[in-house]
């Protein structure tokens, strides 16, 4: 398998080593227009919770933002590349992050970590120092906030939520990527991909698969492909469904999946979208329920709390799906969990949550026969299998 910039084996520890690589920080270079519009080329600058185009984003003169976010505080379940970004190659996103903001002639970037992102924070402070020290940073001011500091300032806890309100918000891969476009040039960048799908994406391969890791592929790579090169499946069992996008989509087949290939319109086709790039392998004798409610906690862990909805919604569930497993349930049960969903799904003003209710709400609709023998005899269907 290929190493891209994005996954080296060669971690680029200080900014020498990283101007050895690239050259001076992008700051320093004259910003040519064309480059902005030639953006739209490239289906991998569209990341947002909306899949806005990072090319509309910088061109829209009416957002009236001070500041931009760099979001490396991913909420997604079972999605890990951020810690490895901030390790593999901080320069890269501060280079990234300083040239977005020189486009949109910002003068404050706010960096958003997990409280636990104690070594990625000393890794991010080390280079800013290096980045000021190189007079690549002197006129715009970074702030690196852990989620205590951030709440401590702006009395909102980092959600979803909080998040989707920012115009000016970027995830490490996105930030990644128009880097790399920047410095090798869009020519160059082309060669990676195929047909209209143009670039590379780091996928976050977790679950019942011989070798979970983080992996980057080219776009349009035949699925299957990708899932020889992370070791393949347990060879003992087969895999029953694919969660893709972080618990975001809804399940599919495993036959279905491997049928696809890594580019929007597949994804779109099949009501999915590539999003963050987890992807969770479910194999046959694993408790679909006990999966489901794993989602279901995960969800309760990243609400805002703000909204009715998903506030009480998440608790219902909790307590019909443990209802279920202790065996004091009927059919009235499930039938009351899906609705539950659905008002979570209509109701929520979160487009994560939005997303993430009808990923459940999709796996409670597959796994109706788990549920339905669970009810039944009062014990999961894979209730004999020991891990």
């Amino acid at each position: 398998m290929k190493k891209f910039v994005l996954h080296s084996e060669y971690n680029i520890i200080n900014i020498q080593s990283y101007k050895d690589h690239f050259g001076d920080y992008l700051i320093t270079k004259p910003l040519e227009e064309s480059f902005i519009n030639n953006l739209h080329n490239f289906s991998v600058m569209s990341r947002d919770a909306f899949q806005n185009s990072l090319y509309k984003i910088l061109i829209d003169k009416n957002i009236k933002e001070d500041s931009i976010i760099v979001n490396a505080a991913s909420f997604d379940y079972l999605v890990f590349k951020d810690r490895f970004l901030i390790k593999n190659n901080p320069h890269l996103i501060l280079d990234g992050a300083l040239y977005l903001a020189k486009i949109l002639n910002i003068k404050i970037i706010n960096i958003v970590l997990k409280d636990y992102y104690s070594e990625e924070k000393n890794i991010l402070i080390k280079a800013i120092a290096e980045a000021e020290d190189a007079g690549f940073a002197y006129d715009i001011k970074i702030n690196i906030y852990d989620e205590q500091t951030y709440y401590s300032e702006n009395h909102d806890r980092i959600t979803p939520l909080s998040f989707e309100n920012k115009k000016y918000i970027f995830d490490l891969e996105t930030i990644t990527q128009i880097t790399y476009l920047a410095h090798i040039g869009e020519f160059s960048f082309k060669n990676y991909g195929a047909h209209e799908n143009k670039g590379t994406y780091i996928l976050s391969m977790s679950g019942d698969i011989i070798s979970p890791n983080i992996y980057e592929f080219e776009m349009y790579t035949p699925i299957k492909n990708i899932i020889r090169a992370a070791g393949g499946t347990i060879k003992d069992y087969s895999i029953k469904c694919v969660f893709t996008n972080g618990f975001l989509n809804p399940p599919i087949d495993f036959i279905s999946f491997q049928n696809m290939t890594l580019d929007y319109e597949c994804f779109n086709s099949f009501n999915m979208n590539i999003g963050n790039g987890g992807i969770c392998f479910i194999r046959e004798d694993r408790c679909m329920v006990r999966v489901i409610l794993k989602i279901v906690q995960f969800a309760k862990s990243v609400s805002c709390t703000k909204c009715m909805p998903c506030h009480y919604g998440f608790d219902l569930c909790e307590y019909y799906i443990n209802k279920m497993l202790l065996g004091n349930s009927d059919n009235e049960d499930y039938i009351n969990l899906k609705e539950t969903l659905e008002m979570i799904n209509t109701g929520s003003i979160c487009l994560y949550i939005k997303k993430l209710s009808y990923c459940i709400l999709s796996s409670v609709d597959m796994f109706r026969d788990e549920f339905l023998y669970l009810i039944e005899n009062k014990v999961t269907l894979y209730s004999f299998i020991k891990d």
